[in-house]
This record gives C-alpha cells, sequence and structure tokens, in this order.
C-alpha cells in the first residue's frame, strides 16, 4: 500500500524543476564579462573604526547581493556597468546609500562607516523564497542576529531563543543535554497534530518530530534541531503571522523559523577565526527533603497516628545519606570552533568545524556532538550563480532514566530513604540485603547505559539564473538524511530494577529517516519605477519522506557478555518497519509598494498530501497584509527626521498535516493465531479527512521615536484554528477504538511588543554604551469546540493530569480541589461535584483546577561597551502558569509510600487545634489524593545570562598573529527567583512534542547551571 500523491503530479513537478535547471545551466549569457564591473570595499563602525561583520549589500531593483565577511570586507561581482546605487544595511546601524560609476571590466571601491543606532525598519528579513528590507514588510516577522546567541554556553539553537522574540515561548522542559525544548508561536493550537514550528535551513524543510524507539527511559525526547551548530548561523528570522507564514502553507499554523547559515565574502582573501571554550556546569538547585532523623520521626508518626506500632526502631537513622549528591557532579564541557570563509570574485566558500563536549550534571549522562560545514558560492557566468550547503553531524548522547521514569537515577536519588547506604554488598554497591527500597542508583549509573547516536546530513544545491535584469530563476534540490542508532544495557548487577530477575536486558533500535525536496520559483519585477515597485514570485515543489525502523531486544545475559543482543538466551521483543509521504506544492506571493510607503502584499499556496484522503488531499491557504508608513509623507517631513511609524494589518489562513502518514486509510497489519499467519484490523480509515486550519489576523505597528534612540514593534492577533485533527473514540463494537476525525477548536488571542532603546550612546571612540531590548507576550489560549462537547483526558503515567475541555486553556489540570485541612482531625477536605466537602472524593468530583500556561512571559537584556570592555546580562521571565508537581503524589502523600519527602511535610497537622494545609500524617489523612494541592505557582524570574568580555588592543592581538582577539566569561541559568519546590518552574516532563500535557513534573532531569570561559580570535 502506498501513500503518494498521484505520479502525475511528480512529473508536473518534476519537469517544472527540470526545466529550471536546464535554463539555468543552458542558457546563453548575453552580458559578457566585459561588461560588468565589480564593487568591492569594507564596513566600518562609525563609533571606532572597526570592520562590522554580516552587514547586507545590496543593488536595488536586482537580486545582486552579498555580506561582509568577519573584517567586514565585501565583494559584489558581476555587477552591470553604468551608475549603480549601492545599498549597505544590518541591524543595530542606521543604512546607507552610495552611487558609483562601474566600468566594464574594472573593479570599484566603495567603503562606508555605519552609525550605530537601534531601528525597526531598516534591517533584511528572511520571508520565504526571497528577502525584504523590514521597510517593505507588511507582516509579523522577528529577527535575531546571530551576535544575539553567540558565544553562550548552549549547545542547541532553540536554546539560544529563549525570551529573545516577542510571541514566541521557549520551554526548557528539562536539564537533560542533548534533548529537545518546546517552542510555541503565539500558543497551542493543536490536540494531536503537533504544536513545533517548521524549521527551514537555507530553503530546506527539516525532518521534526521524534525518531527515538527506545522511550522508557525519558518522557524527553532528542531533536533533529540540535544538529544545527549555533556558530554556524548568520540570522534567525521567525514568520509569526499567517501573512508571513502563508507560503508555507501546511506548515505554517505553528510558525516559521527561518535558519540562514553563513556564507564567504569574495576579495581574494581569506579569513580564519577560532573559538574556543571550557566550563563547568552545577545543579543549579537541590531538592529540599528530610534528613534520616526528620524522616524516621514523620513516619513513625503516621503509624501512631493509626494506632500502630511504629515502623523504624530506635537507632535506624544513624546513617543519613544524602541521596542527590550521590548523583549530582560538577560537570565539564568544552566547545571548540574553527571557521574559514572567503574566496575571489567567483568563488566564495565558508568552511567551519565544531566539536562540543558536554558532561550531564547527573551521573552517567553525556553528550557529544561534532559538526563540520562548507558552503560555496560560485559566479558560473556573468548571469549564473551556483549556491550549495552541505552541513554534516554526528551525535552521541549517553542519557539516564529520569522525567517520567519510576525506577531511575533522579526518581531513586529523589526517593530513597535518606538511611538507606550507597556501598554495599550487591556488587559493591547497597541493595536488597541492605533494605533499599527502590534500585540503587548509582549502581544503575555503573552498570547500566543508554546511548543514543545519531548521523545527520543536511544540504542543498541552488541554480539562479539572472534571465533579465528583472526576472531571476531559482532552481533547488536539498536532502536532509537523518539516522538514529540506539543500544540500551539494563544489567543485572542492579537488584531491585526488573533487569536482575532476567538475567539482563539488552536492547537495539536503528531508525532512518530521509527528506527529499526540489523546488523552482521565479521572482519577477514588473513594475520598477520611481513611484512603484512590483514583484512577482511562483514556483513550486516536491517533497518526499521515508523512514524505516529495525527494533530487537533480549534477556538471559551469561556473565562476561553484555549489551549486544546476539548474546542474550532469548529474544524477547521485535520490530520493524517503513513508511513514507509526499507533499505537492504550488505557491505564489505578489509584493505591491507605492512611493515607498504603502504597501500590499498576498500570497497563495496549494498543497498536496498523501497522508489525506483522496477527496480532501489538496488545500489552499492564502493571505493578505498591508502596511502604511506615516513618517515618509511629505507633510510629516519635518518630524520623520526624528520618529518612524508604520502601520500593519494581515489575514491570513495556514494548515496543519502533523498526523501518521496513513491516517486517512483503514489499515490491517499482520497476525499469527495458532502458529497460523493472517491479519487483524489495526486502523479504522476516514476518507473524509482533511486539513487542520488556522486563520489568523494581526493589527501591528513599528514606531522609532528620537531619532531612532527607542524603537517599538507591537502587534495584536487572533489566531482560530479548526477542523482539528484528533482521534475521536468510536463504539468498541466496532472493533475499533478510534479513528482520525476532524473534530473541534482552538483559539489564540493575545499582544506581544518589543522594546529597543538606546539609554546612552557616546559619540567619542570608545566610549560608553548602554542599550536596552524588552520583549513581553500576553496570550490567552480557550479551546471552542470538541466532539459532542466532551472534554479530551490525558493521562501521566497512567493518571488523568490534563484536560482539553471547551471553555478552557489547552491543557488545563484536571483534578480534585483541594480546600482545606480539618482542624479536628487533620484530614485533607476536598469540593464534591455538588460543592460540599468530603475527604473521599471520588471521579466524578474531578475538577478544572489551574492553567499550565502563563499570563505573560518575555524577556529583558542590557547591553554596555566602555572601550575594549563589553558586558551582556539577559533576564528571562514568566508569570501566571501552573506547574504539577507530580512527583507529590509519593513525596508528600502523608507516608502512604516510603518514599522520602519534602521537608514542607514538617508543617504538618498534628494536634486538634492545628491550622494549616498539611494534612496529618498517616496513610489514611487523604494527602494521597492527585488535587490541586500538588499545583504550584510556575512564575519565575531567571537571570539567563551574564556575559563579560575584553577585546585585546591591537598589538597585544598581533602577538598572537591574529588582527582581533577576545575573551570572555559567560553564565547561564545563574539564579532562578520562583516559590515552586521542584528543580525547575519551566518544565514538563513530557518533553517537546506533548500537546495537551503542560507543566507537569514528574522526576524531571535538573537545570544546570553552567560557567564558562573562553577565547575567540580572527587573521
Amino acid at each position: 500500500m502506498s501513500a503518494r500523491i498521484s505520479p502525475r503530479w511528480h512529473r508536473v513537478a518534476a519537469i517544472g524543476f527540470a526545466l529550471a535547471t536546464m535554463a539555468a545551466i543552458a542558457a546563453p549569457a548575453p552580458l559578457h564579462a566585459q561588461s560588468t564591473g565589480t564593487i568591492r570595499g569594507t564596513v566600518t563602525d562609525s563609533s571606532n573604526s572597526r570592520g562590522i561583520a554580516g552587514v547586507q549589500i545590496t543593488i536595488p531593483g536586482t537580486s545582486r547581493g552579498t555580506v561582509t565577511n568577519d573584517a567586514g570586507a565585501y565583494s559584489l561581482t558581476a555587477v552591470p556597468s553604468g551608475s549603480v546605487t549601492v545599498r549597505v544595511q544590518r541591524i543595530g546601524y542606521t543604512a546607507a546609500s552610495r552611487t558609483v560609476t562601474v566600468n566594464a571590466g574594472s573593479n570599484t571601491t566603495v567603503d562606508v562607516a555605519l552609525a550605530p543606532v537601534a531601528t525597526v525598519l531598516t534591517t533584511v528579513v528572511a520571508t520565504g523564497y526571497g528577502s525584504s528590507q523590514r521597510a517593505t514588510v507588511s507582516a509579523a516577522i522577528a529577527s535575531v542576529d546571530s551576535t544575539t546567541f553567540a558565544r553562550l554556553p548552549v549547545t542547541s539553537i532553540d536554546n539560544a531563543l529563549q525570551g529573545r522574540i516577542a510571541g514566541v515561548q521557549v520551554m526548557q522542559n528539562s536539564g537533560e543535554p542533548g534533548t529537545g525544548v518546546s517552542v510555541r508561536v503565539r500558543g497551542p493550537a493543536s490536540l494531536n497534530a503537533g504544536n513545533q514550528p517548521l524549521y527551514v535551513v537555507d530553503g530546506v524543510p527539516m525532518l521534526q518530530g521524534s525518531f527515538e524507539q527506545i522511550t522508557s527511559t525519558s518522557g524527553q525526547r532528542m531533536t533533529p534541531i540540535s544538529a544545527l551548530n549555533p556558530d554556524d548561523i548568520a540570522s534567525i528570522d521567525v514568520l509569526k503571522d499567517a501573512a508571513a507564514a502563508a507560503i508555507y502553507g501546511s506548515r505554517g499554523s505553528n510558525g516559521v523559523v527561518l535558519i540562514t547559515t553563513k556564507r564567504g565574502a569574495g576579495g581574494n582573501k581569506f579569513r580564519f577565526n577560532i573559538t574556543s571554550s571550557m566550563g563547568t556546569q552545577s545543579v543549579e538547585k537541590k531538592l529540599d527533603l528530610l534528613n534520616a532523623t526528620q524522616y524516621v520521626t514523620l513516619m513513625n508518626e503516621g503509624r501512631a497516628n493509626q494506632a500502630q506500632t511504629p515502623l523504624f526502631p530506635a537507632g535506624t537513622d544513624s546513617i543519613n545519606t544524602d541521596w542527590q549528591d550521590a548523583v549530582f557532579r560538577s560537570a565539564p564541557m568544552s566547545d571548540v570552533q574553527l571557521s574559514v570563509s572567503g574566496g575571489t570574485d567567483r568563488l566564495r566558500m565558508f568552511l567551519s568545524g565544531a566539536n562540543v563536549a558536554q558532561q550531564g550534571v547527573v551521573i552517567g549522562s553525556k553528550y557529544q556532538r561534532q559538526t563540520v560545514r562548507l558552503n560555496l558560492d560560485a559566479q558560473a557566468a556573468p548571469k549564473m550563480s551556483l549556491l550549495g550547503s552541505i552541513g554534516l553531524t554526528r551525535e552521541s548522547n549517553d542519557r539516564v532514566p529520569g522525567d517520567l521514569n519510576v525506577d531511575g537515577i533522579i526518581t531513586n536519588a529523589i526517593s530513597l530513604q535518606p538511611f538507606s547506604p550507597i556501598r554495599g554488598t550487591s556488587f559493591g554497591y547497597g541493595g536488597i540485603s541492605q533494605n533499599l527500597l527502590y534500585s540503587n542508583p548509582v549502581a544503575y549509573a555503573a552498570y547500566s547505559t543508554l546511548n543514543s547516536g545519531t548521523m545527520r546530513a543536511l544540504g542543498n544545491l541552488e541554480a539562479r539564473l539572472q534571465a533579465t535584469d528583472r526576472f531571476t530563476l531559482t532552481g533547488r534540490v536539498g536532502a536532509d538524511v537523518y539516522a538514529v542508532d540506539e543500544l540500551r544495557w539494563r544489567s543485572p548487577k542492579v537488584d531491585r530494577a526488573a533487569s536482575s530477575s532476567v538475567g539482563g536486558e539488552g536492547v537495539s533500535g536503528r531508525t532512518a529517516a530521509r527528506r527529499y525536496v526540489s523546488e523552482a520559483f521565479g521572482n519577477y519585477d514588473a513594475i520598477r519605477s520611481e513611484f512603484q515597485q512590483l514583484s512577482l514570485t511562483a514556483g513550486g515543489s516536491v517533497e518526499r519522506n521515508t523512514s524505516d525502523f529495525n527494533y530487537v531486544s533480549g534477556t538471559g545475559f551469561p556473565t562476561g557478555f553484555e549489551r549486544y543482543v546476539r548474546n542474550a538466551a532469548a529474544v524477547s521483543t521485535f520490530d520493524g518497519g517503513a513508511t513514507e509521504n509526499t507533499l505537492v506544492s504550488y505557491f505564489a506571493r505578489a509584493n505591491w509598494s507605492a512611493y515607498d510607503r504603502y504597501l500590499l502584499s498576498a500570497s497563495f499556496r496549494t498543497d498536496g498530501s498523501s497522508r489525506f484522503g483522496s477527496a480532501n488531499r489538496y488545500g489552499q491557504f492564502m493571505a493578505v497584509s498591508g502596511a502604511w508608513t506615516i513618517s515618509d509623507e511629505p507633510a510629516m517631513a519635518g518630524l520623520g527626521k526624528y520618529a518612524s511609524l508604520k502601520l500593519r494589518g494581515s489575514y491570513g489562513t495556514t494548515g496543519n498535516q502533523g498526523i501518521s502518514d496513513f491516517a486517512s486509510r483503514t489499515l490491517a497489519t499482520a497476525q499469527s493465531y495458532t502458529g497460523t499467519t493472517g491479519l487483524a484490523n489495526s486502523q479504522l480509515g476516514n476518507p473524509n479527512l482533511k486539513w487542520e486550519l488556522t486563520k489568523e489576523t494581526d493589527i501591528g505597528a513599528d514606531i522609532g521615536i528620537f531619532s531612532g534612540r527607542v524603537n517599538f514593534n507591537v502587534d495584536w492577533y487572533d489566531r482560530a484554528t479548526s477542523n482539528l485533527l484528533v482521534q475521536r473514540p468510536v463504539p468498541a463494537t466496532s472493533g475499533y477504538t478510534s479513528v482520525w476525525d476532524n473534530v473541534g477548536a482552538i483559539n489564540n488571542r493575545g499582544f506581544d511588543f518589543n522594546v529597543q532603546t538606546v539609554n546612552i550612546r557616546s559619540d567619542k571612540m570608545g566610549g560608553f554604551e548602554w542599550t536596552t531590548d524588552l520583549n513581553m507576550t500576553f496570550n490567552k489560549n480557550k479551546v471552542t469546540e470538541l466532539y459532542d462537547g466532551l472534554p479530551i483526558t490525558a493521562t501521566v503515567s497512567g493518571r488523568v493530569t490534563s484536560v482539553a475541555a471547551v471553555g478552557q486553556p489547552l491543557g488545563t489540570f484536571y483534578l480534585y480541589q483541594f480546600l482545606r485541612v480539618d482542624p479536628a482531625n487533620g484530614n485533607a477536605m476536598y469540593r464534591k461535584a455538588d460543592g460540599t466537602e468530603t475527604a473521599a472524593p471520588v471521579a466524578a468530583d474531578l475538577t478544572f483546577v489551574g492553567n499550565p500556561q502563563p499570563k505573560y512571559f518575555g524577556g529583558l537584556t542590557n547591553s554596555i561597551k566602555l572601550g575594549n570592555f563589553d558586558a551582556r546580562a539577559f533576564l528571562q521571565f514568566s508569570q501566571g502558569g501552573k506547574v504539577l508537581n507530580l512527583a507529590r503524589i509519593f513525596m508528600d502523600d502523608g507516608g502512604n509510600s516510603r518514599d522520602n519527602k519534602y521537608a514542607s511535610v514538617l508543617a504538618r497537622w498534628q494536634k486538634p487545634g492545628d491550622i494549616t494545609n498539611q494534612p496529618r500524617m498517616g496513610s489514611t489523612g487523604g494527602a494521597r489524593f492527585l488535587s490541586s494541592r500538588f499545583v504550584e505557582d510556575g512564575s519565575f524570574a531567571r537571570l539567563q545570562e551574564v556575559t563579560v568580555g575584553y577585546r585585546l588592543p591591537a598589538k597585544l592581538a598581533s602577538s598572537i598573529r591574529a588582527d582581533n582577539a577576545r575573551l570572555y566569561f559567560s553564565g547561564r541559568n545563574l539564579v532562578t527567583w520562583s516559590d515552586y519546590m521542584g528543580f525547575n518552574p519551566d518544565v514538563n516532563s513530557n518533553g517537546a512534542n506533548a500537546n495537551t500535557v503542560m507543566g507537569v513534573d514528574y522526576y524531571a532531569y535538573p537545570l544546570a547551571r553552567t560557567l564558562t570561559f573562553g577565547i575567540s580570535a580572527g587573521w
């Protein structure tokens, strides 16, 4: 059975791409080298005369452009002879234009000094299948320059985006190295189809989702985005509203993150850069637990409250073990980055290599990554350029059981009784003979392992033909190839672990996923006059995705033969399979402007996905946006020197197809019966299944005052998602339990804003400068429709925790409502469905008790410079969200279990008349019910980063043969201000791909405080 789109559509798109590529290769070049020239020069900072890297050099009205290298040098080849205007622009500086005369066959030098300024209208942003100056953009696009996250002690780009962009919530989830974070652009909008944004690297949409098979170790998953090296990134542009994202149609409903990697500059020069850093990590916070004496006292008190004999005899507390200290450690990390960029006027390159090594703060965990990137730009002919990019990544991740795992290193370190010894007679560690309740976490780290290794190749080849001075044709092929190899070993030496009773367990899993993309599109400047411009973009693409996997596990390993399944006495589980899907797309966009102040844009895209039924396979997505730059009106000429104002508005639709490949089809699977091969129904199909649809309205403004020293970006939005892709229940008498269907709707409404200020700016070289950047987002999420109005509950470890219910925010906690502790007897009292009190609630009493989504979140960055010194401090904050501390069902249950407890239980009820919210000790006091008592305030403010740098004087830098060198010290996750009792209030043990379950902490891996020292140099 195939889920492919009809072959005729493959042929149509393939022919289109082939024609584009052939045109690019075979088209004659009427302009010869003698009719063009070269413009080269250097762009410097007017305040200190230093070269500026990453400056956009363009010739308005053409596709010609380049960027400066790290020294500020650039070279622009194949420029038509005659009078030419060169535009120079970069975020943080006032743009400049120079008109020069280019002579055929010669070089023209254009050096430009840019004045630093905070500005909202003069930067260049990626828009999907092209780029635009921000002044001409009418949609909501947020940009992050590479300097924002350069030299941060992070291993992944999504970590570096935390708190940096208005409207984009980045949740850490867990401190486990190499695992993914949750990214939500303007709130969650889907129940089952995914809420992560689409990542596009140099035009190639990345593979997303989880490809792991061995998931019982942790609720966290590795993420393909971790394979990207942050130091290779030149810029990140986030398409937030539908008008910006609709050009990506079916994948744009959760926002689009466009990542542009660094490229080389010409000028017959090569530039070398090296950055090396080393640091140490430690646990940011330890849990406040009972010591041995407190534990014995309270547990015996619980027995006495129930007229039972003491559980522990005198002297039991003679040993006091801090199990957290036993599994947490100071962990080193290092990062080495090497790059070379440059080239000639016809061939430019950027080559980089990097190695990241990070031990986890929990024993047994470790993450390593090696990356290589090569970007090439070739001027094959005066009108034809070729661009190629390839990034190779190898990752190795040693993982430990934590989130969602009830028998793991973190879980048991928190839960074990504090008088249990670490060392003992079980292969050198404490175990059954020392009366340990659970498996010894230190022994687990010593003897059991799980390694996940990945190999990644992500690249593209692009041909651009400047057919005329108004028409550019582009053909592109790209690929993303990802392979995961997992090997788990559960040793029989760890007693009380399940593996000890079966002679050890070995598991091997292999998964390979591939995405191939081919695109062809043209850009045409239909109108290009002094008064108005009209540019058109149209094209098509074909995308094919395939994946396959194998899985095998075995038990019963002889002494000395471990780990590999071939050594097992018996194969206990095996599996394997393959799947594929195809996407065919056609898209068009028009951008019109008049007098550079009236802006209008419209886009349309059709996507056909093999995941849907034949009747609804194709979805249409459109968007329109407009803007008016009021400050450019002639009547505002006087004010325009000191202020800028642009009003924006947009409306658009985007889609979501993030479901399984054969969701619309009725499926069967092989099934044996009494040794006879047969088939069994496995999935009920729905041929009417169609696209999830998001409609979004955005109204915004870009404002600059005080000559650009204070700038605002403000947006109000309303996102309505309908036709939710949901697995709704069906009567079991049908032979099935659920079916994929389009039912329900979710709404997100709010506003986000960003404020940039230049607080102090010196006119002197090396003078004191201070800038501030503040962003905040207010989002209100609500489920507005569900199948028959019935709520959909979600569970964690078999317990109902969260719900999607009409009128409530997605992920609302669905628990018993705790009211008080009865001062007469110390019993916990709960609200019944009829409003009365009870000490023994039942399922009918479950109710909505808290929203995990914050009321607002954001970040505040302050940067200062003085002479050769620079410093930056970044504060991240989130207010109003709740966290369900699910581990408290064992750690705050009144002694119903023998796990260690939070020290907060010391405030328990002890005698009649005590007023407290902590029930009495004992298994009958009602403390064990999963209720709002375990829902805590997840508000926090975190000093996320402080970096201090010193640029060596030129003479000193030259002594190491460098033209610039910088030393820096950086700290991350330094201090968190929060009332939350767990490790981290910014948490979700269900991982980055969870939709309904949010803000649940079930033995999460703690965050690490990181201190790093580094040096960077270039020559």
